[in-house]
């Protein structure tokens, strides 16, 4: 029984953590940061030199209860890195900025958990997590990259608001990768 306890405390503690383990971006980037955010840039990469970017589909590498939304929301990341990179759209050939990302978390605030005393044991609230990385060309090395999970802590009664956050992050997301490319990038609300 004593054993029985110790399996389900510790499962408990594992589905509690906070941040899902990296599993798109190739295991050779050489990622840094901290925390819930980290990145990487090539030195060598110029944006402007490149003839356009090719965004493939994003994949969603984690199960949804909401089948509606786990069809929705790749297609919302693929579409804001699109046009949040703000490059011209074009095949993945020799040259071409190839974008590849993948939806690795996702969680809506849920009312009735995230209630003071139960937040602890959730991880603290909603969170949604992704993976972006580019390439020179389809084959090419890895230019850039970002692993970053956007945690919601606000309390909320309506499931579709709850949505709206992760689809908010999924926005911040894709605006951090495009300015991780391109440095020059201004969106409104910057400083």
């Amino acid at each position: 029984m004593r054993n029985l306890l110790l399996v389900v405390a510790l499962c408990a503690a594992a589905c509690a953590s906070s941040t899902p383990p990296q599993r798109f971006i190739p295991s050779g980037v050489a990622l840094s940061g901290d925390g819930d955010r980290v990145s990487y840039r090539a030195a060598n990469l110029d944006a402007s030199r490149l003839p356009g970017a090719c965004v493939e589909k994003t994949q969603m590498l984690v199960k949804l209860g909401d089948h509606k939304r786990a069809d929705s929301l790749p297609r919302e990341l693929q579409s804001n890195l699109q046009s949040f990179l703000g490059m011209k759209t074009v095949p993945a050939g020799a040259g071409a900025l190839v974008v590849r990302s993948a939806i690795t978390g996702a969680r809506p605030d849920n009312p009735l958990a995230d209630l003071g005393a139960n937040q602890p044991q959730r991880g603290d609230g909603g969170y949604t997590s992704v993976e972006i990385y580019a390439t020179e060309g389809p084959d090419g090395p890895v230019v850039a990259a970002l692993r970053e999970t956007i945690r919601s802590q606000k309390l909320t009664l309506d499931g579709d608001a709850a949505w709206a956050r992760t689809e908010n992050a999924l926005a911040e997301a894709a605006a951090r990768f495009a300015k991780l490319v391109r440095p020059d990038l201004k969106f409104p609300g910057d400083r």
